[in-house]
């Protein structure tokens, strides 16, 4: 059984993405640097980039979920393509759950990405490039055949093609791989998740009652107990 990955071990694609962003921003200030030097009006010449953190340059991704908006629970997971737990609990578990809770409406089910390394960054990014309807069967497919995938050579290739067979064409998968804001938007939301939710390992579940964690592998009589309990309060 793979040991929980806490960022940034192993993380060499995704440190390769933000030390892009750092080189650049250092670049620009230098170059900043010698234009105030040389008395240029920097603003009005609109050369200004800001060093600030990533968030502050990132665009909101829109919400991915199951289940009724109105369901008397919510039930927020993050969770990583390259996570072998995750994918347990998407063959194992998420089947059950979402008969039993989602689908009866009783249980909202959100997902939010927390990649653990470049792969799972890449991956995260073709599933919100997929119409939002195809969002969830994408990564059902991808955790679903994770053992396969993920010792290939060249694993960002085959989650290519993953998403190709569901739809999404050629050219658009790889704009989707260079679109900077929205690889800096997927870096934001594990950076929120870590900082404001204390989130270190996947998959992590947050429940609506703001009293329950659920983290790592979880059976579906775990996540019953908690569900039942939090329905019979509300009766």
């Amino acid at each position: 059984m793979r040991a929980f990955l806490e960022f940034p071990c192993n993380f060499p694609l995704y440190s390769q993405h933000l030390d892009s962003r750092r080189k650049m921003n250092k670049t620009t200030t230098i170059v900043l640097a010698l234009l105030v030097s040389l008395g240029v009006a920097i603003i009005s010449l609109g050369l200004f980039y800001p060093s600030t953190k990533v968030a502050a340059e990132t665009t909101a991704l829109p919400e991915r979920a199951l289940g009724d908006p109105k369901a008397p629970i919510t039930i927020t997971e993050y969770s990583s393509l390259t996570c072998s737990h995750c994918a347990d609990f998407y063959v194992k578990v998420m089947p059950e759950l979402q008969k039993r809770y989602i689908d009866t409406g009783k249980v909202r089910f959100v997902y939010r990405d927390f990649p653990m390394d470049g792969i799972g960054l890449k991956g995260a990014a073709l599933a919100h490039c997929m119409p939002a309807e195809q969002f969830f069967p994408y990564i059902k497919i991808v955790y679903a055949n994770q053992t396969s995938w993920i010792r290939t050579d060249k694993p960002d290739v085959t989650l290519t093609q993953y998403a190709q067979m569901a739809g999404l064409p050629a050219d658009k998968a790889k704009a989707c791989l260079d679109d900077t804001k929205l690889l800096d938007a997927l870096v934001a939301v594990r950076t929120e998740a870590t900082d404001k939710f204390d989130i270190k390992a996947t998959p992590t579940f947050i429940f609506s009652d703001n009293e329950t964690k659920l983290v790592g592998a979880r059976s579906i009589d775990d996540f019953a107990v908690v569900i039942d309990k939090i329905l019979a309060k509300k009766k």
